[in-house]
């Protein structure tokens, strides 16, 4: 999360675009104008974007199949911030009576 915007901000010096945050406000460019270097940093940007949509969503999956299949309570301290309740599950395999 903190690498993404350090090579989107150097891809775009690289690209020679001026940044602009606030009216005035310009940030100074981190890496020197060239394309070749742009390129690769597009790359290496477009690579840290799937990365990260990819942990978000493996990350968001996991907390619905706590929440909706396996309703171990995991989701539910997730939500609230507090420890998970103590369910009683039967163990994998074991015979219930």
């Amino acid at each position: 999360m903190v690498t993404m915007p350090l090579v989107g901000w150097s891809m775009l010096s690289a690209e020679g675009y001026p940044i602009v945050l606030l009216g005035s406000l310009h940030l100074p460019p981190i890496a020197p104008h060239d394309m070749h270097l742009y390129l690769m940093l597009r790359k290496a940007h477009m690579f840290l974007a799937l990365l990260l949509s990819g942990t978000f969503l493996m990350h968001a999956s996991a907390a619905l199949f706590h929440g909706l299949i396996r309703r171990d309570g995991v989701f539910s301290s997730m939500a609230s911030g507090g420890e998970a309740p103590n369910v009683d599950r039967p163990k994998r395999g074991a015979r219930v009576t």
